[in-house]
This record gives structure tokens, C-alpha cells and sequence, in this order.
């Protein structure tokens, strides 16, 4: 890469770091990143605060006075746009020497060939996400969907159109009145594709379940949710599609792409609308979403918020991507144990709350993850057993 293309990239990531960067940037700062694990930690490293910090050390600034430029980049202290323009640019140009010296940009030649090899044999005995799930159904019967020859028999007594390992269809050819109910319960570490009777897709996420009917019948189709999923639901205007997470909330649409995130153990259920138009509804009171708003249901007060966001920070996981942006290390790795099946334990408590970015494939293997975490110096993993140590 030419000494000017890492200019260009270095001033896109300091834009960034500023909340500056306009749509086309992001659009080239994310193309970048996705380009290979190498630019992602890089990325990573160079919006850390512990980068940020070694990078002003030879500006004699002081440990406060450094805060106070990091709080001044970061957005959080008020002032005019033209003082903030001039901060980005400083901390640009500082950026830029370090890179014009090898220093930083070495990161995918020297510190990708440092990382302890005894984390990473440990880190890949830790399961990629494949796909599996259990089907439970209206008799209590639990089917293993791994397993072939449940497979072959679901389809052969006509419950299901066709299953593999990947995914289970239904046919909408029953014509009987009595509504059965399935249940399909995907486990840590796991993930998998529901086709319904009326052709609508869903995409179920690790730790999530979905109760539904093996075919519609009457004037809704309505299906129950915990956990992810993201929907793919074919046009009905005679029959909206319901999907229900708690007794008051329901999400109704026609035809259209959008995610639910509504775990048990989470305060907040959120509603992410991708394409068409999608009714949030709690106890009588309800928001309309239109494509690249979101729809924040809090448990505890009930109170339901909109807002516009990044659609791929909250759907990118359903096209196999791992996306975090300045988000605290305890929440990456919440999502990161259920996709990968692992416990967490952390010997530093201040550890929880340092912020990363990451946007991996998320079927990379998770020694992979580790290593472009580690990568930034501000922690370092140790695994025992099944349990990742933060230090």
C-alpha cells in the first residue's frame, strides 16, 4: 500500500473516531476493514484509547491533558464543529508519522507472529457456529436436526416439505383445521434457517426459540419469540404476520426484512427494520418503523423509543458478520459466548468497559476473534477449559 493511500485511510479512521465521517467514507472505511483481518486490527488498534495515548506521548502533554484530547476526539466535550476539525486533524497528522515509520502498520507482519501459541491451540478448541438446532413437536417429541435419520423421517410422515442440517421447510399443502404448534430451539454455538408454511424466512440466532404453526390458518399468522431472529416474511395483505415476544409487545408487518433481538435475560427488546414497514405495539400504544429505524422496547418501564441506526450493527450477524462498533468488551463478549459456546471470567473488573470495534467473519475460527482483540494491547485472554480469562 502507497504511502498516500495509508494517509487517506489513517484521516478516514480519525473522521470516524470524531463521528465526522460522512456516508461515502463510511461506506470506504468499512470496505477497507472487510478486506481482510489484518486492516479490521489495525482498525481496532488505532481507536483504542491505549493507542491514542502512546501515540501523544511525545507531545509532553499530561496524563489529565491527555484525557481531556481523548474526551475532545471521542465527541464528549461540547465545542465548536471548527475546534473539533482541528483536534481530528492533529490526531490524523500524529497517526500518519507513526505510519510513515513503519510503526503501526507493522502490526500484520510482527504482532500477528507474537500472540502466545498456547492461546491460540487452547482458543481452537472452542466450536466455529455451525448450524443446529431441536425441533419439539406438538406432542412433546424432541427431534435432533443433526441427526439424518430424524430428518428422513420428518419428511417421509409429511410434517415437514424437506430438512437438512442447514434448514427446515414446511409445506403449506395441509388442509386440515387443527392448528399444531412447533418449537424450534437453537443452543449456544448454534444457528439455523426456518422456512414456514407460507414461504416466509427465518433466520434464528445462538440461544433463541421460535414457536409457530406447522401452517397458517385464519385471518394473522402469528408466531412467539425469545431470543434473535431476522425475518424474511412474504406479502399477505390478507393476513399479517405477527411476531410476539412478550404479552403486551408484538411486532406486525405484511411483507417485509427486519430483525428481533429479545432475550430473557436482557432489559431491552429492539425491532430493526431493514426493508418495507413494520408496527411495534405495546398494551395499545405503537410505532411505525420505516427502513433503517429501530424500535427500543425498555422491559422494565415499558417504555417503547425509535431511532435511526447502522442497520449493519444489529442485522450483520444473519449474513455470517461479526459487527461491533465502540462497544464495551463485556457486550462483545456476551454475544461472542453464545456464537461460540464459552464462559467469560474477568481479573480485571475495569477490563469490562474498554470499547472495540470489530467487523469479522463470523464463522472465522475464534482463536482468529482473539488474536485481533489482543492485537489492540489493551487485553489479554487466557482460556481454561471452556472459560475465556480477561486480564
Amino acid at each position: 500500500m502507497t504511502r498516500e493511500m495509508r494517509e487517506y485511510i489513517v484521516r478516514l479512521i480519525a473522521l470516524h473516531v470524531q463521528g465526522m465521517l460522512d456516508e461515502a467514507g463510511q461506506k470506504e472505511l468499512r470496505e477497507w476493514r472487510e478486506r481482510s483481518p489484518e486492516n479490521e486490527a489495525l482498525f481496532g488498534k488505532m481507536t483504542s484509547r491505549a493507542h491514542f495515548d502512546e501515540s501523544l506521548k511525545n507531545c509532553e502533554l499530561t496524563a489529565e491533558e491527555m484525557r481531556s484530547e481523548w474526551l475532545l476526539i471521542r465527541g464528549k466535550t461540547i465545542g465548536h464543529r471548527r475546534v473539533w476539525l482541528r483536534r481530528v486533524l492533529q490526531y490524523a497528522a500524529v497517526l500518519i508519522v507513526i505510519l510513515s515509520v513503519g510503526g503501526v502498520w507493522m502490526l500484520q507482519d510482527k504482532e500477528k507472529d507474537a500472540l502466545d501459541n498456547t492461546l491460540i491451540a487452547k482458543a481452537r478448541r472452542i466450536k466455529k457456529v455451525e448450524p443446529q438446532a431441536v425441533l419439539v413437536l406438538q406432542d412433546g417429541t424432541l427431534v435432533n436436526l443433526k441427526d439424518t435419520a430424524s430428518l428422513s423421517e420428518l419428511v417421509s410422515t409429511k410434517v415437514a416439505l424437506s430438512a437438512n442440517k442447514d434448514v427446515l421447510k414446511y409445506s403449506d399443502n395441509r388442509v386440515d383445521t387443527v392448528v399444531e404448534y412447533h418449537t424450534l430451539k437453537i443452543p449456544r454455538g448454534g444457528e439455523y434457517v426456518l422456512v414456514l408454511a407460507d414461504g416466509s424466512t427465518v433466520y434464528l440466532n445462538a440461544e433463541s426459540k421460535l414457536t409457530y404453526p406447522v401452517h397458517f390458518t385464519g385471518k394473522e399468522r402469528r408466531v412467539y419469540l425469545t431470543g434473535e431472529a431476522y425475518f424474511e416474511v412474504q406479502r399477505d395483505t390478507s393476513r399479517p404476520f405477527i411476531v410476539a415476544v412478550t404479552d403486551s409487545l408484538k411486532i406486525q408487518v405484511l411483507g417485509t426484512e427486519f430483525g428481533v433481538r429479545a432475550y430473557s435475560e436482557e432489559g431491552c427488546i429492539r425491532t430493526t427494520l431493514k426493508k418495507g414497514k413494520v408496527s411495534v405495539e405495546n398494551g395499545g400504544y405503537g410505532v411505525i418503523l420505516t427502513p433503517n429505524m429501530q424500535a427500543s422496547f425498555d422491559k422494565k418501564t415499558t417504555r417503547l423509543d425509535v431511532r435511526k441506526v447502522n442497520v449493519d450493527l444489529y442485522l450483520a450477524w444473519k449474513d455470517g458478520r461479526l459487527v461491533f462498533d465502540n462497544r464495551p468488551l463485556e457486550d462483545i463478549l456476551k454475544d461472542l459466548g453464545k456464537w461460540y459456546d464459552f464462559d467469560v471470567r474477568y481479573e480485571r473488573e475495569e477490563a469490562r468497559f474498554i470499547p472495540f470495534s470489530l467487523n469479522i467473519k463470523k464463522h472465522d475460527a475464534f482463536a482468529e476473534v482473539l488474536r485481533l482483540i489482543e492485537d489492540t494491547e489493551c487485553v489479554e485472554f487466557e482460556i481454561k477449559d471452556n472459560t475465556v480469562v480477561v486480564k
